[in-house]
């Protein structure tokens, strides 16, 4: 039996015990003494063997995995969240069930009805176009990240962390308009996101304060956050003949698109236009000009997250329903007119 993968029967039959004492030794309870233990942790120990976690949960009814649903893993700001969230969760003892939808809604609820096979312990859904819940069985604790639901009756099982949203879109608006700008134009990042709603409410009630209306016609907005798409729009934006002194990118690969539209087009930044991207990812430092942007912590986001995740999980009630992470404005070249 060297070098082949033995089962807790096998142990039982080479220790002489029944399967039920070699289950308490494994994961010391019960009762047992100490010359069994000594005998079944011998064969362990001889033959490498790993318990089999999921046949585990699925005899429980759950698992030490946790689901995480994002929108983007290829996206910087994504990828660091994740990891914040594996590590402490891995520290913890549970593994992590990374599902990626690519923004899809359909693709995001197969990542859920996988989930909810899986009988896993708990989930974060990371900008969720959907209620996690409705595939998942209402006890199972979830922490949305830059998403909020009605909890219901489910306090104690539901938690909610984001950015401050609102403020960035306000942030974004008041840089412009100290720069000068008087005719704004806004690049939207998933528009059928909730927190891309919040985001350009921001931006919008900033500028009416300032009495500066954003119109219409200067809106766009991009399923997806890429270079390509924000050099499309931005090319589009000045094809349609309309002015603009200033644009908000919501993510800073839309940004960084746009920057280079304006150049092909022969537009200096900052001097005929302003532009803010936001999240402040690595890239953004390196645009040409250099990226003015609203810098999110995705690191601290994931914390925040699996720590209410893993207080819920060992059945704690989360401090608040909604915890906000700060934003801020990183000022850079491409709003710093002379």
């Amino acid at each position: 039996m060297a070098g082949t993968r033995i089962t807790v029967k096998d142990i039982a039959q080479m220790t002489g015990v029944s399967v039920a004492t070699v289950s308490r030794v494994i994961n010391q309870n019960g009762r047992f003494s100490a010359e069994t233990e000594r005998r079944v942790r011998k064969i362990i120990e001889e033959y490498d063997y790993q318990p089999n976690q999921l046949a585990k949960g699925l005899r429980q009814r759950h698992n030490s995995a946790v689901g995480i649903i994002v929108p983007n893993i290829a996206n910087e700001f994504f990828s660091s969240m994740i990891l914040a969230m594996q590590t402490m969760l891995f520290e913890s003892g549970y593994a992590s069930m990374i599902y990626n939808t690519n923004a899809s809604l359909d693709l995001e609820r197969q990542c859920q009805a996988l989930l909810a096979a899986q009988s896993v312990s708990g989930v974060i859904a990371v900008n969720s176009l959907d209620d996690v819940r409705s595939a998942l069985k209402r006890s199972v604790p979830t922490v949305y990240v830059d998403r909020f639901v009605n909890v219901g009756a489910n306090a104690g099982k539901v938690a909610c962390i984001s950015s401050d949203n609102e403020r960035s879109g306000r942030l974004a608006a008041r840089e412009l308009l100290s720069g000068g700008c008087v005719s704004l134009a806004l690049i939207q990042a998933r528009e059928n996101s909730p927190i891309t709603k919040i985001r350009t409410q921001g931006f919008v009630d900033e500028l009416r304060a300032a009495g500066v209306e954003l119109r219409p016609e200067l809106v766009r907005s991009s399923a997806v956050t890429s270079f390509d798409r924000g050099y499309e729009l931005l090319c589009d934006l000045i094809d349609s003949g309309h002015k603009f002194d200033g644009v908000f990118c919501q993510a800073d690969w839309l940004a960084m698109g746009a920057l280079e539209a304006l150049r092909g087009r022969g537009v200096s930044v900052p001097a005929d236009v302003c532009i803010v991207g936001h999240d402040d990812i690595s890239i953004a430092r390196f645009g040409r000009p250099p990226l003015t942007t609203i810098r999110q912590e995705p690191h601290i986001l994931g914390e925040k997250a699996a720590n209410a995740l893993l207080g819920m999980m060992n059945g704690g009630m989360p401090d608040q329903l909604v915890t906000y992470v700060p934003v801020e404005i990183v000022r850079r070249e491409s709003t710093q007119r002379a």
